[in-house]
């Protein structure tokens, strides 16, 4: 379980086993045997990978199902959170336009909150 969501998690960031072995300081056919189950990880590089997708390590191990986020939506929120309500209230209003948008293109019905 845990190779298929380190794959998972690793291509939704679009980054290289290279990428992640060099973030873990250990060798890529190190990482590349996590990724295929043939070597079981250390502590350090779990609680790495944790940290380098923002889950938990329940998450790396298939024991919880949290979302998912890329680092650009992670980007997206920490950038979010700083802005004053006025800033906060356009970015909203973008949101629901281009959502409305897709609605529209893709027969999707309107969500109730």
């Amino acid at each position: 379980m845990i190779e298929l969501r380190l794959r998972e998690l690793r291509k939704i960031n679009q980054l290289t086993q290279d990428e992640v072995s060099a973030h873990l300081k250990i060798a890529r056919v190190t990482y590349s045997r996590y990724e295929s189950g043939e070597h079981e990880m250390t502590y350090e590089s779990l609680a790495a990978l944790a940290d380098l997708y923002a889950v938990s390590i329940d998450c790396l191990l298939g024991r919880s199902s949290p979302e998912i986020f890329s680092k650009m939506e992670i980007s997206m929120v920490d950038k979010f959170r700083v802005l004053d309500d006025r800033g906060k209230q356009s970015v909203a209003a973008v949101i629901e336009h281009e959502y409305g948008c897709l609605r529209s293109r893709k027969g999707i019905k309107k969500q109730t909150t």
